[in-house]
């Protein structure tokens, strides 16, 4: 009796264990799933729309439409990226940029830092706003792996400490 007592309170530990171990790994995991540096695209809002909407309350697509692991590096003086070989932002969005611009989201580790646009240099309309923007033909027979982040005269949110730490942690910050 006092056998199958000590053999039950022994499965009961391992139960336990193994319950506390995968709990922990799991935890683990999705910590490890946040991205340092990451680019959303925002849905169903124009830019307009975006740029009068509270960061914290702008819809996000559920998946980032860039991350660190696919940029290169990252020039912190002219705020322009290279991606890594093979990893093209006008495949990414699939050549859907209207001449109304694209808004998008930076997130430095979970925390939305600003708001920009993609933006069309074959575009017609004029951008009254003064917003980042990230600019090109956005054609799937690009070959250019090289973004610049362009800003006027307010002050400027790429310049955020947050993502400096995050790119720089991550050894893809050049020209600081």
């Amino acid at each position: 009796m006092i056998s199958s007592k000590i053999k039950l309170l022994a499965i009961i530990n391992v139960i336990l264990l193994i319950i506390i171990l995968n709990v922990g790994c799991n935890n683990g995991n999705k910590e490890n799933a946040v991205n340092e540096f990451s680019i959303y695209l925002v849905k169903d809002l124009s830019v307009a729309e975006t740029m009068s909407t509270k960061l914290d309350d702008l819809p996000l697509e559920d998946i980032p439409l860039l991350t660190d692991k696919e940029i290169r590096t990252y020039n912190w003086k002219e705020h322009e990226f290279t991606m890594m070989e093979g990893i093209s932002l006008e495949e990414k969005l699939e050549g859907k940029v209207p001449a109304s611009g694209k808004p998008f989201v930076v997130v430095a580790g979970n925390e939305r830092i600003y708001t920009g646009s993609f933006w069309s240099y074959l575009s017609s309309q004029f951008n009254p706003l003064d917003i980042p923007r990230i600019s090109s033909v956005w054609h799937k027979e690009s070959d250019n792996d090289t973004y610049k982040i362009h800003y006027g005269k307010n002050k400027d949110p790429r310049d955020d400490t947050k993502i400096f730490e995050a790119l720089q942690g991550l050894g893809k910050v050049i020209n600081f």
